[in-house]
């Protein structure tokens, strides 16, 4: 559990009066988060999460919420943000940016298996026609110039065969073309434990700390490299495919994309190496944290690095015959 700013009974109280929520029922943290706080929040309408934003920009939290409440509005599996009296997504509550989100139905599935990937990679899909007309913008907050910066904070931290991983993985996405690849609003972090399921009905898709406007090949590529994986990171083709089929059924991937997945691969690993030695080495302080492990997508961007070959054999005979 990440518990960075305690909210008190009277606090909350006050935070509640600019809503048409009735009273509270129930206040407790959630047992899980990184970079923000979260809480279930119980009133007289019904159930809800409480999030304080402990990183975010005002211009960040528009495009986020607002991205939210028009997927949502397109039935969308996620959660939307609550307007408050004066039809605001987000105000302040003890010195932070706060909102209260709409609580989704169901838990994580720890070991998705191919009837998951489908719904998840049918749900992606159509977040991603959902919001081509969304008029939010925002960088990529972990594309290109965040890697070139944080790889050279954390340059001290890595061994010698790290530095050439880094350093060649870096390269190859300077100097890839992305700019022709289909674009728009993505999640950018649709991990397995970022979707809830009612048993194995998918019961909604959370966390959009990370959405903003990248190639949708990304967007798919994050998901493939937790969701299809075994144990030592390689992708499981039953999955792969189930997640591909049921997105393509929603929207046709072009040939550029299905070319584009095996070097989106290598970026999705290299993102998450980076971001979560991060986080190691300059650890958030809260009432109690967690950091997850960055030698995961350290090993996987090596086995992505040496697969270039198998990669190109798994997609491209299947989706381009």
């Amino acid at each position: 559990m990440s518990v960075f700013t305690t909210v008190e009974p009277a606090q909350l109280e006050q935070f509640l009066n600019r809503y048409e929520l009735g009273k509270s029922r129930g206040f407790h943290p959630i047992a899980a988060g990184i970079t923000n706080t979260n809480y279930y929040l119980e009133t007289d309408s019904g159930d809800f999460v409480l999030t304080l934003y402990e990183h975010h920009s005002d211009d960040e939290l528009d495009y986020m919420l607002g991205l939210q409440q028009q997927l949502a509005a397109k039935s969308v599996l996620c959660p939307a943000p609550v307007k408050d009296r004066r039809g605001d997504n987000y105000s302040m509550l003890n010195q932070r940016p706060a909102a209260i989100i709409q609580r989704m139905p169901g838990t994580v599935i720890p070991a998705p298996r191919a009837e998951h990937c489908v719904q998840a990679g049918a749900e992606l899909a159509r977040f991603h026609l959902a919001g081509q007309d969304y008029k939010g913008h925002r960088d990529n907050p972990r594309g290109i110039d965040w890697l070139v910066a944080i790889g050279d904070m954390l340059e001290s931290n890595m061994g010698a065969e790290e530095k050439l991983l880094f350093g060649r993985s870096l390269r190859e996405y300077q100097e890839s073309d992305t700019a022709s690849l289909p674009r728009g609003a993505i999640h950018a972090d649709l991990f397995h434990d970022n979707a809830l399921f009612v048993g194995d009905r998918l019961g909604g898709i959370i966390d959009f700390d990370y959405a903003c406007e990248d190639s949708f090949v990304l967007d798919i590529a994050v998901l493939l490299n937790d969701w299809c994986i075994d144990q030592v990171g390689n992708l499981e083709p039953t999955r792969v495919a189930a997640v591909l089929e049921a997105y393509q059924q929603q929207r046709p991937l072009q040939r550029e994309e299905i070319l584009a997945l095996p070097s989106m691969l290598r970026v999705g690993a290299l993102r998450f190496w980076l971001s979560r030695l991060y986080d190691r080495v300059f650890p958030l302080s809260g009432e109690l944290t967690f950091i997850k492990s960055p030698e995961v997508f350290r090993d996987m961007l090596r086995l992505r690095s040496a697969q270039q070959d198998e990669l190109l054999q798994l997609f491209i005979p299947h989706f381009l015959g």
